[in-house]
């Protein structure tokens, strides 16, 4: 079976790599030689995100654009005249140079839904392009202005009162903050799964007491969690409330200094200036993708949550009792000791590895590809987390 699998892979990426080579490629767009050429990031938006408008220089000299002279925007055929005066720049390009145009202070115009039509004049020709804001769906809206919106004020709000704009002392705040709004769930959770590995030795009993009877395992088990307060889901809560939050706060740190944001300030903080805002915290850039700074923090978020994992797994002691309680309960059965029934429950001490190094391993990767400020955000998390677990480790010992 193995075999014929490995032989339909094969065949299957071999059909992949000759219809790769004999399939046409798609056409590329050519740059037309000895021209300005302007460039829109995507064919349609959805409102109120800004568009990613880039000018190149495709002439073999250098050039000098008036943002206000040369660069013109229509929406819905209407051409936008008095632009802001943080709009007009002079843009110095360079021969075969592509450069992005900074629109953020025109933000206000995309703000709703239309059609967008870019020119660019230079030396007598123009270069077009176009793209379409759209309306947001149901559940974009959603996200945004149930999770987004709220978090992003949060940012601004603090970002306001701290000194310098510090978008970093804001980011500590904010995983105080919620470490401490989730302290009392947390240290339930933490308790729990405790309580789940000191009943380790019941659970087998009861599973080979009733062996065959999955009805009553099942019923027997309930007993013993009602018996001793354990709920077996409990460690799954974690991981939902984490989660959204996880991905909440990657995209506003992604975009914290987008001027589309405006359009989610609440009332009281119109005021907020998003120019302002200092994304560089002790050498660190927060927006910044990998690189040293991605490489450091993605160690220190391993390591912590090694640590942490450390001290929730059950100590080498504890896991060796249960061990031999299991070979006792198989002598006991039948008077030798013999192999079991294949399980269908993943092997215990596997699974505690994979925790213990697969979970910091996963948890270092993904934090090289976000943004410094979440690695922040999770190392500072985890370190919070790391004190809560001994707490619980203190707390259970004493029990």
């Amino acid at each position: 079976m193995n075999t014929r699998l490995l032989n339909f892979l094969l065949v299957f990426f071999i059909t992949l790599i000759v219809l790769n080579w004999i399939l046409p490629k798609p056409v590329q767009n050519i740059i037309p030689s000895n021209e300005i050429v302007l460039h829109i990031g995507a064919t349609s938006y959805v409102s109120p995100t800004i568009p990613v408008v880039e000018v190149e220089n495709a002439t073999s000299s250098g050039v000098v654009l008036d943002t206000c002279r040369d660069f013109s925007i229509k929406k819905n055929h209407n051409l936008l005249t008095n632009p802001p005066k943080e709009f007009c720049t002079t843009l110095t390009l360079a021969a075969g140079a592509k450069e992005k145009l900074d629109i953020s202070p025109l933000y206000k115009l995309f703000q709703t839904p239309g059609k967008y039509e870019f020119a660019l004049t230079v030396n007598g020709n123009t270069s077009y392009g176009d793209t379409i804001g759209e309306t947001p769906g149901f559940f974009r809206s959603l996200f945004r202005n149930l999770f987004y919106a709220p978090i992003y004020n949060l940012f601004a709000f603090l970002i306001s009162t701290l000194p310098g704009y510090s978008f970093g002392l804001a980011i500590i705040l904010v995983t105080i903050l919620i470490r401490i709004i989730l302290l009392v769930p947390q240290h339930h959770i933490l308790a729990n799964s405790k309580k789940m590995q000191a009943i380790q030795p019941k659970i087998k009993e009861l599973q080979e007491k009733y062996k065959g009877d999955q009805a009553k395992i099942g019923m027997e088990l309930m007993n013993l969690y009602k018996e001793e307060q354990v709920n077996p889901l409990g460690s799954c809560l974690p991981l939902l409330i984490q989660m959204p939050l996880l991905i909440v706060l990657y995209w506003v740190v992604l975009e914290i200094t987008d001027f589309s944001n405006y359009y989610y300030l609440y009332s009281p903080l119109q005021g907020f200036d998003i120019s302002r805002i200092d994304t560089v915290f002790f050498g660190i850039h927060l927006l910044s993708i990998g690189g040293i700074t991605g490489m450091f923090l993605a160690l220190a978020v391993g390591i912590a949550q090694w640590f942490q994992i450390k001290l929730s797994l059950p100590k080498d002691a504890d896991v060796k009792k249960l061990e031999k309680l299991e070979k006792k309960i198989i002598e006991k059965k039948d008077g030798k000791y013999t192999e079991t029934e294949p399980s269908l429950m993943p092997d215990p001490s596997v699974m505690n590895k994979f925790m213990l190094w697969g979970m910091p391993a996963m948890i270092a990767v993904s934090t090289f590809f976000f943004p410094a400020g979440v690695g922040i955000y999770w190392l500072i998390g985890t370190l919070f987390m790391l004190g809560q677990q001994i707490v619980v480790n203190k707390m259970s010992a004493k029990k």
